[in-house]
């Protein structure tokens, strides 16, 4: 086996000797054929290839970008400039990895490979990942931890809530994980939280350990000095954590991308907790345009700024969560507050959007309106994106 005729890429797994190229990349290929020229005269600058599915043709579309480092980007098609260099304060270097997207005026675009030696390298740098594993002990200080991940500014790279079984221990054990017999039974009587960071020094994971220790949530959170392919290299995490969401009795919350930028996705989840809510499912999730679009629709015609809405929701990843209990989604409604951002500091003070929320756009969550909707929109989010 052998990769792409025209990117040299693995994972295309051509037969040997085939002179196609294949479907994924047949898009891309005119941007390939200036890939040489684009390495010598910018090989100390990070390029990437990328494409884009054009809604209207139903056909992928290749790009090079450029990335200056100072959030400033240009795009290439095949030998011409498409979009000059132009800041995209959205695009982070922590969102520039293979198999990533970005969101670049409306155009979400699929992030295929590096496009030059230099890029390559710093790829490989920036592979380096460390895992986090909140056992269901530590459900309880389950915002305190991811509060304490977040702030040691390593980027979230994966999060989920998982039912860990015999076979994800003796993995963990193979890559020096040796959780004792109180925190194996633990791990093994309820869900999980599992979460991938990336760029791990040794400095900021002893940091990381030493504030643990502080907070003594040692006995509570496993650390493991590699990322998810302690489960099996390339392996397929839908398979490896299938869906904890119990679709019952439950409404959906997105964590907005903001939030998340910002590092106060544990505050969000403590506040949840201590209100009394269950969280029952838990998903880091980079929505695509059409995905949005398909769960907001009850909103297109209503809400004045539907189309903002949408780009927001797509430009970086939110955190998704089902929440459970009794009368669920008029409560958590209730905890969330109103949409508008300053109707909800005058009137809900105490909501979370009046102490998350920036403006209407930037209100910092989004969940469930209608009971009716409730489990569609869960299964949505848990079930139906990741089939």
């Amino acid at each position: 086996m052998r990769g792409c005729q025209a990117t040299g890429i693995a994972s295309c797994q051509l037969k040997s000797g085939s002179p196609a190229l294949c479907r994924r990349h047949r898009a891309v290929t005119a941007c390939f054929a200036t890939s040489n020229a684009v390495a010598m005269d910018e090989e100390q600058q990070l390029a990437f290839f990328l494409e884009w599915l054009d809604p209207q043709s139903g056909q992928q579309k290749g790009y090079i970008m450029h990335y200056h480092g100072d959030n400033t980007v240009e795009l290439r098609k095949t030998r011409k400039l498409f979009l000059k260099r132009i800041h995209i304060p959205t695009v982070k270097l922590d969102d520039l990895f293979v198999g990533g997207s970005i969101t670049v005026y409306s155009r979400q675009l699929s992030i295929i490979d590096a496009a030059n030696e230099f890029t390559r390298q710093a790829l490989r740098q920036k592979a380096a990942a460390a895992l986090f594993v909140v056992t269901p002990s530590g459900y309880p200080q389950l915002g305190r931890i991811i509060s304490l991940i977040e702030h040691s500014g390593l980027p979230v790279r994966f999060m989920r809530m998982a039912q860990l079984q015999k076979t994800h221990l003796t993995q963990l054990q193979t890559v020096g994980v040796l959780p004792d017999n109180n925190q194996q039974r633990s791990l093994l009587s309820d869900v999980s939280v599992v979460v991938e960071v990336g760029k791990p020094t040794p400095k900021a994971l002893q940091d990381i350990r030493a504030k643990l220790e502080d907070a003594a949530l040692t006995d509570v959170v496993l650390l493991a000095e590699t990322g998810l392919e302690a489960f099996g290299p390339g392996a397929n995490l839908e398979q490896i954590f299938p869906p904890t969401a119990v679709l019952d009795n439950c409404s959906l919350c997105l964590v907005r991308p903001r939030l998340l930028r910002e590092a106060r996705v544990g505050e969000v989840l403590d506040a949840i907790l201590s209100a009394g809510f269950e969280i029952s499912g838990l998903k880091l999730v980079h929505l695509q345009m059409q995905e949005a679009d398909e769960l907001l629709q009850i909103y297109k015609g209503v809400a004045r700024q539907y189309h903002e809405v949408l780009k927001y929701m797509c430009s970086s990843p939110c955190v998704a969560l089902e929440i459970r209990g009794d009368d669920v989604v008029r409560r958590f409604r209730d905890l969330c507050g109103p949409f508008d951002v300053e109707v909800a500091k005058t009137l809900r003070p105490d909501s979370l959007r009046a102490k998350f929320g920036r403006s209407n756009l930037h209100n910092a969550l989004h969940c469930t309106d209608c009971p009716e909707d409730g489990v569609l929109e869960c299964q949505f989010v848990f079930r139906s994106l990741a089939s």
